[in-house]
């Protein structure tokens, strides 16, 4: 396997443990989170289908990222979703007037900026994984070619 090949898929793989791990911690404990979004500064206003809407988001990570002919959407949504929770945590960081729960910490108990240097990190992997698994070469073929 070529380095970019498995760069990419070391990447591939941390996310879907990240993504799978945030969803089974989130359902496992759901009333606990569900009271913590409707309770959470800014994220109480989107209602309560909210919790839902991000269990789902992060399950289909996991899929997208596990199905080999998804994975570059999959990348795509990833990054894009840490893209969001990260403009989330520095806007509570910097703006808001208190600070809420630890809802969309990766582990409970996590501070603020502690979350925030995982995400920042986690987001710097997503892209390295996205542009490598854009260069990516598929596998060699074992069919010998003969030109006429």
């Amino acid at each position: 396997m070529r380095t970019k090949n498995l760069i990419a898929e070391i990447i591939i793989f941390l996310l879907i443990l990240l993504w799978a791990y945030t969803f089974a911690s989130k359902v496992l404990d759901f009333d606990t989170f569900n009271r913590q979004i409707k309770g959470a500064y800014l994220l109480s206003s989107l209602g309560s289908p909210l919790p839902y809407i991000l269990q789902l988001l992060h399950l289909s990570l996991v899929v997208l990222l596990l199905k080999k002919s998804w994975r570059k959407i999959g990348l795509i949504t990833s990054l894009s979703v840490l893209v969001i929770y990260t403009g989330y945590l520095i806007y509570i960081l910097k703006f808001a007037p208190s600070i809420p729960c630890s809802c969309i910490s990766l582990y409970r108990g996590l501070l603020w900026d502690d979350q925030l240097l995982i995400n920042l990190a986690v987001l710097v992997l997503n892209i390295i994984g996205l542009i490598m698994f854009s260069f990516k070469r598929p596998p060699h073929s074992s069919h010998i070619q003969t030109t006429h």
